[in-house]
């Protein structure tokens, strides 16, 4: 009942929505990145497509092949430098270039053939400090470096279609489009190159990235705000009324025994949804509490006295209506215990039978209320002698003594006190002859090797009885 509750469920809600936005943003954020990243390379592959088959359409092969051989230029070699030149200025591109990848001895190298060059370029002033103007002929190996010569070579021997990498030189990482341009023998004699520097593409992506995060962190402060207000008018609160009130009926109606007092406040929810439904159950709910509480109680007292009366008539059904002492049905469950007691061998008990004399001669003389009486004047005997024993009535003039404890220890001076008794009521003539009693006496101790039953115990206790009453109608004789 008093248990505390440190975990907030308004905080909660909070870090959750915080911990699902950022989620959310992070896999919007890299789904966007991937999707502007690709549609930019795609762009950019499409306009070095375009350039490429521009450039190859423009290209003299019989021409450029033999300026390879003899390093001169000419008029149409000439004429697509320039070409090479506008190209570049217009598409923007980072380079745009022919060369002729070739093996060596030592490795792999590059031939300078043509560079689309701006004028200032051409004049050495826009290009690196360690880079010189290339011209026709130049070896620009060490400059590209041995990898992309290599990557140079297998494309201009071996590749008919464009072919387009990322390399990096010592100048940079460059997105490019290479083509083999190929003589009518379909040897490749020159590779086309063109491309764009990856910082380029960087750069617009980083400008994407940081313009994104800025509308992620604005839209999510939003959303948040917003969620977390309808979540605390729609939710919380109404969850906050309902616990409180639910714990207060809890705390008030605890070990409360008046139906009467279990009463809850109505959380009055009105949010037209399933939180209004749950407390108008509870609130229902404990109506229906209260109502079942004081039926209860109602059904309560009605058992207690049921209970009260079916003890009563228990009582009365293992009762003698006459003597008030025990009955035969009452001896039969003791009888059930002692057979219990028999087989687990914890039986010590005796048991003693008693048959009154003249009941017969009484009834027949003075009638059956001085017989009445003549049994209840042997039963309060009987009943005085053997006081921590059960007495049975087993017949219209039998009685059983159940003899265990302390009785069953002191069974002998007790039966000499009974039939001591008998004796002085015989003889004393003043007495009504419904006061001067007497009684055939049998005992029988249970012994577990003749006896395998309490039955057995009693029959022998009967027999000795008859024994006894028979011995005593000899002595009257």
């Amino acid at each position: 009942m008093g248990k505390k509750y440190n975990n907030s469920l308004r905080y909660r809600v909070i870090w959750v929505c915080l911990v699902f936005i950022v989620i959310l943003c992070m896999a919007l954020g890299t789904i966007s990145f991937m999707i502007f990243r690709n549609t930019m390379f795609d762009e950019y592959r499409t306009r070095l497509t375009y350039v490429v088959d521009y450039t190859l359409k423009n290209i003299d092969v019989e021409d450029l092949e033999e300026r390879i051989k003899t390093k001169e230029y000419s008029d149409t070699f000439n004429n697509l430098v320039d070409l090479m030149g506008r190209v570049r200025e217009s598409y923007d591109l980072d380079f745009i270039l022919l060369t002729v990848p070739c093996k060596t001895e030592n490795g792999y190298d590059c031939m300078q053939i043509a560079s689309g060059l701006t004028e200032a370029e051409k004049n050495g002033e826009d290009l690196k400090e360690d880079i010189p103007v290339p011209y026709l002929g130049d070896m620009i190996g060490d400059f590209l470096g041995e990898e992309l010569c290599e990557m140079s070579y297998n494309v201009m021997k071996n590749n008919t279609g464009i072919n387009y990498t990322t390399a990096k030189s010592d100048y940079g990482e460059d997105f490019s489009a290479n083509a083999s341009i190929r003589n009518a023998s379909d040897e490749g004699i020159a590779l086309f190159s063109c491309g764009f520097s990856t910082m380029d593409i960087s750069n617009n992506l980083r400008k994407y990235i940081i313009t994104m995060a800025v509308c992620g962190v604005v839209l999510a402060v939003i959303f948040i705000s917003g969620m977390i207000f309808w979540l605390n008018e729609r939710v919380i609160v109404p969850l906050q009324k309902i616990e409180r009130t639910t714990r207060d009926f809890a705390q008030n109606s605890h070990s409360q025994k008046s139906p009467e007092l279990l009463l809850m406040e109505n959380p009055e929810i009105h949010t037209g949804d399933e939180l209004e439904s749950l407390a108008d159950t509870i609130f229902s709910m404990s109506q229906d509490m209260r109502e079942y509480a004081e039926d209860l109680m109602r059904s309560s007292n009605k058992i207690q006295n049921m209970s009260l009366e079916m003890t009563k008539v228990n009582e009365f059904a293992l009762r003698d209506a006459l003597t008030g002492v025990k009955n035969k049905a009452a001896y039969d469950k003791v009888e059930v215990r002692l057979n219990s007691d028999i087989i687990t061998q914890t039986a010590q008990f005796g048991m003693l039978m008693i048959d009154i004399n003249y009941l017969k001669k009484i009834n027949d003389t003075f009638g059956h209320e001085a017989g009445d009486l003549y049994i209840k004047n042997m039963c309060t005997l009987i009943c005085d002698t053997f006081e921590n024993s059960p007495v049975f009535r087993v017949g219209g003039d039998e009685f059983v003594v159940l003899l265990e404890n302390k009785d069953f220890n002191h069974m002998d001076e007790l039966i000499d006190s009974l039939k001591s008794h008998m004796e002085e009521l015989q003889n004393n003539k003043s007495l009504q002859p419904w006061e001067r009693l007497s009684a055939a006496i049998g005992l029988a101790i249970y012994d577990e090797s003749m006896d395998d039953d309490a039955d057995s115990v009693l029959k022998r206790a009967d027999r000795l009885m008859y024994q006894n009453k028979k011995d005593m109608k000899a002595v009257r004789t």
